[in-house]
């Protein structure tokens, strides 16, 4: 190769590399940050989820707007009205009042109908969906009492159930409160359920010893480890001591905030319905005479006749055979000479030597030839 093609080939490399002497890069500092792929791609998907929403918006109030206008403006509450029940999700208002008003036979017509509330759920896949259950307003009973027969009717394809709307047949009871439900008379014994097995008879006296003198309080505990079983009895002097804790709270004279006004009253509360953050359960106990009385009163059996009604039932019953022995004998000899019998191969002589035990001397002597 030439000196002269080498040249050549070093000036066109130098002629294809950016001269930066001569090139100037201009930049706007003011300029807005262009956006990353990124932030471009949370962009799409907003855009396409309004797109979602907006359509199922349009849905929705294309279905509400094809309700009549009559309706639209009758919406006032009638005293004749009606519940229905176990109605499909995507049940309508129109297909109500068809239902309504085809399977009466013409005993009631849309002019009857005064108001229909179908409650909505939020629409899904872009569908309207209702909750189940609408209220039918009626201008006549007469209407009120066609629609109550049409019940356990096909609507969509399930058995509605119709009721009217002032009937509250059916609810379960409401629950009484606590002093209804309570049967035990007051007492000065309490039961107090629901403790931590750490907790001590020390415990429960510093509990509820800001409700009066306490004279004796008896803990159930374990006899291993002498922990508590989780319930005690607190028995106080006084009966209103005992109701002050079975209402949850005493008042306690004395300042317990610091921060409080002098205008308040000095009295505070004291809550004693939970032991170190556990709920506890209390009930009026059973005093103690009554609890005898219960016991070995006069209206309690005695000891006497029930071991007398046990010992009726320990004799079994006898089989008699040809021989008149009676079979319950002859299974005690038969038990009495398997005792005697030596268990396994060795003698029982035998298994004391072999368990190291020690064997009473029979002085036999023992003459080798």
């Amino acid at each position: 190769m030439s000196v002269t093609e080498t040249g050549s080939e070093q000036q066109d490399t130098r002629g294809r590399k950016r001269n930066v002497e001569t090139a100037e890069i201009e930049i706007d500092v003011d300029a807005p940050e262009p956006p990353s792929k990124k932030s471009l791609r949370k962009a799409k998907r907003a855009k396409s989820t309004a797109a979602d929403d907006s359509k199922a918006t349009e849905r929705v109030l294309e279905t509400s707007s094809a309700q009549p206008k009559a309706s639209q403006e009758n919406q006032n509450r009638s005293p004749y009205g009606i519940w229905i029940g176990n109605l499909s999700f995507t049940t309508t208002r129109d297909d109500l009042v068809k239902f309504l008003t085809e399977q009466s036979q013409g005993s009631i017509s849309e002019e009857h109908i005064t108001r229909v509330n179908l409650p909505q759920n939020p629409p899904k896949h872009g569908k309207a969906m209702n909750k189940g259950f609408s209220y039918v307003d009626f201008s006549t009973e007469e209407s009120l009492n066609a629609a109550l027969q049409l019940s356990e009717g096909l609507l969509g394809g399930r058995r509605v159930l119709i009721k009217n709307a002032k009937s509250f047949e059916g609810r379960p009871e409401q629950k009484k409160g606590q002093e209804e439900t309570q049967t035990k008379a007051p007492s000065k014994r309490i039961f107090v359920g629901n403790l931590e097995f750490d907790t001590t008879a020390e415990d429960l006296e510093a509990h509820f010893g800001v409700c009066g003198p306490i004279i004796h309080t008896h803990m159930a505990t374990f006899e291993d480890s002498g922990k508590c079983k989780g319930y005690a009895w607190v028995e106080f002097e006084q009966l209103t001591s005992a109701q002050a804790a079975m209402r949850g709270w005493v008042e306690a004279n004395g300042p317990h905030d610091r921060r409080s006004s002098e205008s308040r009253s000095a009295k505070h509360r004291i809550w004693l319905g939970k032991i170190n953050g556990r709920k506890l359960r209390m009930e009026y106990a059973e005093d103690k005479a009554t609890r005898y009385q219960k016991r070995f009163g006069k209206n309690a059996k005695s000891l006497q006749s029930a071991a007398v009604e046990d010992e009726s039932f320990d004799d079994p019953i006898q089989e008699v055979n040809d021989n008149s022995e009676p079979v319950h004998k002859k299974r005690e000899v038969k038990k009495a000479s398997r005792k005697k019998e030596p268990h396994g191969k060795y003698t029982e002589d035998t298994v004391q030597r072999l368990t190291g035990a020690i064997v009473e001397s029979k002085g036999q002597r023992v003459v080798f030839d």
